[in-house]
């Protein structure tokens, strides 16, 4: 089980082979389909394996570790979330991985890794629920909207980890946790105005049809390639698979692109450009708007659009969370994306936020930007795996609450400041 992990950590669901596995245990097959019946069985013994022995041993779970005021239990349980993000316990990895897949056949490991989930949502539910006041109405969706929103930070913190584990987050999960005890207070004093906006749905997007007998030979490439991987991950899309999708031969490949890690590269760039060509623009607010209405906005419709599932996402998280020593042009690709749109957030804020607030920390722009970062790639992943979601108007509203508190908790900086 151990080594199934480690393999799968490094190259994915479709890239763990019983082959790789007993090399690496130094055991004959034979002593795999003596114990399993296949090699996603044994996938799902090791996440299970894994998952019970983190929640026996690690901080997080533990009941006991958090007393005191509200401030002091989020910090502790955030935290404890953080410490557990940095040691990245591989059933969490597997579980993403394989559970991020669009497959028509049952995943044994992917079943379990939901199991997981419902377990992780029902215990954090019961830590709210600790922390509620009497009396207050409609606590279900309170605390189901508080659930979603910390499982998909944390869900988020796990993935910029893996993404860049050279980065610090202590300074960002600091902020967070001072803000998000500020609005918790606040939502749980008043719970029938934390969650009584109304948000428009916006009108459905049409997708242009994509006809392959109207396209050229790149195009066709780039589409059938977009669809095998959507199904199969990075590692279980081929040439020729893509080529047999396409109809053309694997010549064809070769005149447009290096490679296979080329091609795949071009898709992420490609699914990108679309997604981002229909997403609203980071338009300052207008004269009569606070930047928080404006962050309403924006947000309310790109996280809408998460649940589609744009491809650079997947494939982009896939790669990010595996621990593949290879350079891979699309995880490439991927990561200069995400980092281009922090640059072109903090940006926004810079531009927006008050001038006590960015006097009382220079880097706070740059902060926020990567928690919006976090919180939608959160969201994105719990849009993807959990059968029940928080909508999008109240998930947004928790996080530009948050974001805007920790604009006004810093010292020296009075609540109401504007630039």
């Amino acid at each position: 089980m151990e080594s199934a992990l480690a393999i799968a950590a490094e190259r994915g669901y479709d890239g763990t082979t019983v082959a790789l596995i007993t090399e690496r245990a130094q055991v004959p097959a034979s002593s795999v389909y003596w114990q399993f019946a296949n090699k996603d069985d044994l996938l799902a013994a090791a996440l299970e394996h894994s998952y019970r022995s983190w929640r026996r041993d690690g901080p997080t779970w533990q009941p006991a570790n958090y007393t005191g005021d509200i401030r002091e239990r989020i910090g502790t349980r955030l935290e404890n979330s953080l410490r557990a993000v940095e040691k990245q316990p591989e059933y969490w990895r597997l579980g993403l991985m394989v559970s991020l897949r669009k497959r028509s056949i049952k995943i044994t490991a992917q079943e379990s890794f939901l199991a997981v989930r419902v377990e992780t949502r029902q215990i954090i539910d019961e830590w709210w629920q600790t922390m509620l006041p009497s009396g207050i109405g409609d606590q279900e969706r309170l605390v189901r909207t508080l659930t979603h929103c910390y499982l998909a930070l944390v869900d988020g913190l796990f993935v910029a980890h893996s993404a860049q584990p050279d980065r610090q987050l202590d300074d960002q999960t600091d902020i967070l946790a001072e803000a998000m005890a500020h609005v918790v207070s606040e939502w749980f004093a008043n719970p029938n105005v934390a969650l009584s906006h109304e948000v428009a749905a916006p009108g459905q997007r049409k997708s242009e049809p994509r006809g392959q007998s109207e396209v050229d030979s790149k195009t066709k490439l780039l589409i059938a390639a977009e669809e095998i991987a959507a199904n199969s991950g990075y590692r279980g899309t081929t040439i020729s698979k893509i080529c047999k999708q396409a109809g053309l031969p694997a010549s064809s490949v070769y005149w447009f692109f290096e490679d296979k890690s080329d091609l795949m590269a071009a898709v992420v760039q490609r699914s990108w450009d679309e997604w981002f060509a229909s997403q609203p623009g980071w338009d300052d607010p207008e004269p009569d708007q606070s930047w928080a209405d404006a962050l309403r906005n924006i947000l309310n419709v790109s996280s809408r659009s998460l649940v589609d599932a744009p491809l650079f996402m997947r494939i982009g998280h896939l790669l990010t969370l595996e621990h593949a020593a290879e350079d891979v042009p699309a995880r490439n690709a991927f990561i200069k994306i995400r980092e281009g749109i922090e640059e072109q957030i903090a940006a926004w804020f810079e531009r927006n936020l008050p001038t006590a607030s960015t006097t009382a920390n220079p880097a706070l722009p740059s902060l926020l930007a990567r928690s919006v970062i976090v919180f939608t790639d959160g969201y994105f992943i719990a849009s993807q795996i959990d059968r029940a979601l928080v909508p999008v108007p109240d998930f947004v509203e928790f996080v530009v609450d948050v974001l805007e508190w920790a604009t006004i908790s810093l010292p020296g900086v009075q609540e109401g400041t504007s630039k």
